[in-house]
């Protein structure tokens, strides 16, 4: 018979008590926060960049970015020439719009894994998607 410690530290039984079984994620640590490589070994987070109007070419860089669950991808404004704001926008609803200026820049840190795209309308050259495993 299962039981669970009462106030006073004795056992108390627990009458029907089932295991329940619980699917593990291979990536995921044993307290359920922090990403774990094949080894078992904390991934630590990392800082990704995607540089937006790079060399004044209306293009981010990189276009597809593959990070872990727990880094952040940062989006910096790199025109220097042609002072343009750039509106971010996240098609999975991620955040309301993000508008940045030059030289300046806006960050997300992602917590779950899957396929996220973003848009920087009207140039659609510098459409991107970011692969969170």
């Amino acid at each position: 018979m299962v039981g669970c410690i009462g106030d006073n530290g004795d056992e108390v039984p627990v009458d029907n008590e089932t295991p329940v079984d619980v699917p593990v994620d291979e990536n995921i640590s044993e307290d359920g926060d922090v990403p774990v490589d094949e080894n078992g070994d904390i991934i630590e987070p990392q800082t990704y960049i995607i540089r937006l109007g790079r060399l004044d070419r209306y293009t981010a860089i990189p276009n597809n970015l593959e990070v872990n669950r727990g880094d952040t991808v940062l989006w910096r404004n790199e025109m220097k020439e042609r002072k343009l704001i750039f509106p971010i926008i996240s098609e999975d609803g991620l955040w309301e719009e993000q508008r940045i200026a030059p030289g300046m820049q806006f960050n997300y840190t992602f917590t779950e894994s899957g396929t996220y795209d973003f848009t920087v309308p009207p140039w659609n050259a510098m459409n991107h998607t970011v692969i969170v495993k």
